[in-house]
C-alpha cells in the first residue's frame, strides 16, 4: 500500500506541474523563469515516478531485494545466485511438531527436502538459462536433479516463473517421496501399518529476500512450500505412540522450542539442535506465507 500511495502522490504532483506549465505556455505569460523552474521540477520528478512504477511491479519481497541490490551496484547481470527450492511437511500431533535429523548437520528439521526435476527440465534449464549444479553440495545419486542450483541474476526472474509453470518437476500432486524416505525407509514407522494413503494440503510459500550466504559464499534465494499432513485417526495414533518412545531418529518439538532452535536457558541447553528453517512450518507463521489460498483442497496420494 505504501508503494501505491507514493506512486499516486508522485503522479498527482507531476500532473499538476505539467498542467501549470501548459497554462503558462498557452497564455504566453512573461514567466519564462517560472516555466524553466517547472520544467526542471518535472525533469526531476519524472525519473522518480518511473522508479516507483517499477517498484510497484516488484510485488514480491525477493524481487524488491533484488532491485535494491542491483541499484546499489552489488548485483550484476552475471552475478551467480544460489537457489534452494524445497517442500516441507507440517506434521503436528497434540500441539507438537514431528521433526527428523538432517543427514549432514544432524539438527532436527521438518520432513521434506529439495524438489526434484526431470531430465527434460535439466536440458531446458541448461540450454535456456545456463543453469549449473550447486558446486557446494556434492552431486550424487541422492542429490542429482535437486533444485539446488546456480543461476545468473539476469535469468533469476525467468527461472522462478519457469519453476511455477513447468510440468517437468516434482510438484504438489505427489510429494510422497521424501515422506517415504524419511519415515518408512528409516524404520520410524511401518508403511503397512501407516496405510495406503498419504493426505496433505497446501499452506503457502516461504521465500527469502536475496541475501549473501556466509556458508555457501553465494547470494541466495531460498523457497519452501509448506504442506500440512492430514492424518487419519489411526495414523495420528501411530505418531502419538512414537511420543512415548525416545529415539534419536525423530523429535517432537513445541513451537517455543522451534523458535529458540532447541536452545534453553532454563535447562542450560545452549547448543542449537533444531535447524534454522524449521520455524517456517509452525502454525502461527502461516499468515506470513505467500501464495496462500482461502480454501486449499486436500491432496491424497496412494503409497505403493
Amino acid at each position: 500500500m505504501k508503494k501505491v500511495a507514493k506512486l499516486i502522490g508522485l503522479s498527482i504532483i507531476l500532473l499538476i506541474l505539467i498542467f501549470i506549465s501548459t497554462l503558462i505556455d498557452q497564455k504566453q505569460f512573461s514567466f519564462a523563469v517560472v516555466n524553466k523552474v517547472l520544467t526542471l521540477f518535472i525533469g526531476a520528478w519524472f525519473p522518480k515516478l518511473i522508479r516507483y512504477s517499477v517498484d510497484l511491479v516488484d510485488n514480491d519481497n525477493w524481487k524488491a531485494s533484488q532491485r535494491k541490490l542491483e541499484r546499489a551496484g552489488i548485483l550484476k547481470k552475471n552475478t551467480i545466485i544460489r537457489i534452494s527450492f524445497a517442500y516441507l511437511f507440517r506434521i503436528k500431533v497434540d500441539g507438537k511438531y514431528f521433526l527428523v535429523p538432517n543427514t549432514r548437520s544432524h539438527k532436527y528439521q521438518p520432513v521434506g527436502g529439495a524438489y526434484k526435476f526431470c531430465n527434460e527440465e535439466a536440458q531446458y534449464l541448461s540450454n535456456s538459462m545456463s543453469v549449473e549444479n550447486d558446486d557446494r553440495v556434492p552431486v550424487n545419486k541422492t542429490t542429482q536433479h535437486d533444485y539446488r542450483l546456480l543461476v545468473k541474476n539476469k535469468h533469476l526472474r525467468d527461472f522462478v516463473k519457469r519453476f511455477d509453470i513447468t510440468e517437468h518437476r516434482e510438484n504438489g500432486s505427489n510429494l510422497s517421496r521424501e515422506f517415504e524416505e524419511e519415515i518408512f525407509s528409516t524404520g520410524i514407522l511401518n508403511k503397512k501399518s501407516f496405510g495406503s494413503n498419504l493426505s496433505y494440503r497446501y499452506c503457502g510459500r516461504h521465500m527469502t529476500d536475496i541475501q549473501y550466504g556466509s556458508i555457501f559464499k553465494h547470494f541466495e534465494l531460498l523457497l519452501a512450500d509448506i504442506f500440512e499432513v492430514q492424518l487419519s485417526e489411526k495414523q495420528e495414533e501411530l505418531f502419538r505412540t512414537l511420543m512415548e518412545e525416545k529415539s534419536d531418529k525423530y523429535y517432537f518439538a513445541t513451537s517455543d522450542e522451534i523458535k529458540s532452535f532447541g536452545v534453553s536457558t532454563v535447562t542450560n541447553k545452549f547448543t542449537d539442535t533444531i535447524a534454522t528453517h524449521t520455524p517456517k512450518i509452525i502454525t502461527e507463521n502461516t499468515e506470513k506465507l505467500g501464495k496462500r489460498e482461502k480454501s486449499s483442497p486436500q491432496i491424497e496420494v496412494s503409497l505403493n
